[in-house]
């Protein structure tokens, strides 16, 4: 990790990283918690506390039918629902994010990256790619744990850790994501 005069005097940061299991368990937490599958998660929570209510009333009205099974096959439902509404709809989300990454090509979910930032965009380097993305392909940024991650218009994420990067670079870095793609979507102060 370095700062480095290229270009005519452009200011550039490389990053390297190996993508392994930790950095694999951080992005699927990113995933989980971006704002796509929050609203995700609040319109299944919106539904099955419908359907709960709906159960209720079915219940109490079928229990002075003396109509059991009914009110057996809401009371399951009910509480399949408050298990939904409780957690159980991230837990889904969850193992389809990870069924998917594990049907991924070992080369596309792990290995070695370098990316090299400068005020035209991200330069990626991979074992399998290399490519410039400008900065009008990415949408955010956030700081997770000890890793700053910035998003791309699919969803895709750039790592970088922030223990790999001295004091200067980082705020190099943050400064650099503000100007480019505004403040952090979980913006705290991180100039320090």
């Amino acid at each position: 990790m370095f700062l480095e005069k290229r270009n005519g005097g452009t200011e550039m940061l490389e990053c390297e990283i190996e993508i392994g299991k930790e950095e694999q368990d951080a992005l699927l937490e990113i995933t989980l918690n971006s704002t796509e599958y929050r609203k995700k998660r609040k319109a299944e929570a919106i539904k099955f506390s419908i359907l709960i209510v709906a159960c209720i009333l079915i219940i109490i009205w079928r229990v002075t039918n003396s109509d059991t099974r009914l009110v057996v096959l809401c009371s399951l439902l009910a509480a399949y629902s408050l298990f939904m509404i409780c957690g159980g709809s991230k837990l889904m989300q969850k193992t389809v994010l990870k069924k998917s990454v594990t049907a991924m090509d070992k080369e596309l979910k792990s290995g070695y990256r370098k990316y090299t930032f400068s005020e035209e965009g991200i330069l990626l380097k991979s074992e399998v790619s290399e490519g410039n993305t400008a900065w009008t392909l990415y949408k955010d940024w956030e700081i997770y744990g000890n890793y700053i991650c910035i998003r791309n218009l699919s969803n895709e994420n750039v790592l970088v850790k922030q223990d790999k990067l001295s004091a200067e670079e980082r705020r190099w870095l943050i400064d650099l994501l503000t100007r480019h793609l505004g403040k952090a979507v979980n913006a705290v102060s991180y100039t320090h």
